[in-house]
């Protein structure tokens, strides 16, 4: 089965990034095919939206219908942008649940509470969990106030995310400075140790110890354009101006709304190549 998984997935590390990954491996676990498409550039994904919010949705849209199962992770971004208002949130959550009205067995994470700028109820947001078959929450209590907020009808749909490992089920930095509420060097200190010994202990097991499917996600890195990334292996390639005109020309031949234009492009290139070019008659 080909699954659409809509999320980002670490780096960085947070708790919400872990349990998405989680249910990754899960699914490669299970055989099936998985596609990651990450709203974060840096994060772990085989494609990026390079837009966030109702255009970022309008963009799933155009994606959901060629998978068997979508699994979309709701966090800052998606799909309400940031510093969003009440009325571009209404319509962000309008336009995510008509990006997956045409997703088969759809499964809506909401790791937790804050992910979703004004929580989990309201009219817009009950068009959303009407898409979905699964609705995955943080833990219990999340459940409870999810069912309280959102209804009764959709208590048989929502359970708790899945964890692999409690060291990972409470991040570092979701902690602030440590136990305590007081900011002193202790806890300063505590926080450091206890990141760089995770990472002493991920880097340890990195080369024999991998969970199932590891070697078929993703890698992580900057997301780049497309153009940005023909441009610049023809600079490596070729400094040459007719090589980088060739590889743009390229580029856009393959988006359809370029393509009249990339037309136009190659029948000036080759009248004036016949009118001012050499002669070779003699």
């Amino acid at each position: 089965m080909r699954v659409l998984v809509v999320g980002s997935l670490p780096p960085p590390e947070c708790a919400r990034a872990e349990a998405l990954r989680v249910e990754v491996v899960g699914l490669l676990a299970e055989g099936h095919s998985v596609e990651v498409v990450a709203p974060d550039l840096v994060a772990t994904a085989h494609r990026y939206m390079t837009t966030r919010g109702i255009p970022g949705c309008l963009w799933l849209a155009t994606l959901v219908s060629r998978f068997d199962s979508v699994v979309v992770q709701l966090q800052p971004g998606l799909p309400v942008r940031e510093r969003a208002g009440r009325l571009e949130r209404e319509l962000s959550l309008v336009a995510l649940s008509f990006a997956l009205r045409r997703g088969r067995e759809v499964a809506i994470r909401l790791e937790r509470p804050d992910d979703l700028p004004g929580g989990p109820g309201g009219r817009a947001a009950l068009l959303l969990w009407r898409r979905a078959g699964r609705i995955v929450v943080g833990g219990d209590d999340q459940r409870a106030a999810f069912v309280a907020a959102v209804g009764p009808p959709t208590e048989n749909m929502v359970i708790c995310s899945a964890r692999e490992h409690d060291v990972h089920a409470v991040d570092v930095d979701d902690r602030g400075w440590g136990v305590g509420t007081d900011i002193s060097a202790e806890n300063v200190l505590e926080l450091v140790r206890e990141k760089a010994a995770r990472e002493r202990r991920e880097l340890a097991e990195s080369d024999s110890a991998h969970f199932p499917g590891w070697d078929r996600l993703p890698s992580s890195g900057f997301a780049l354009a497309e153009l940005d990334s023909v441009l610049s292996q023809s600079l490596h390639a070729s400094r040459k101006p007719g090589d980088l005109a060739r590889s743009a020309l390229a580029v856009a031949d393959r988006r359809p709304c370029l393509r009249p234009v990339v037309r136009v492009v190659r029948a000036t290139y080759r009248s004036s190549k016949a009118v001012f070019g050499p002669d070779r008659s003699d």
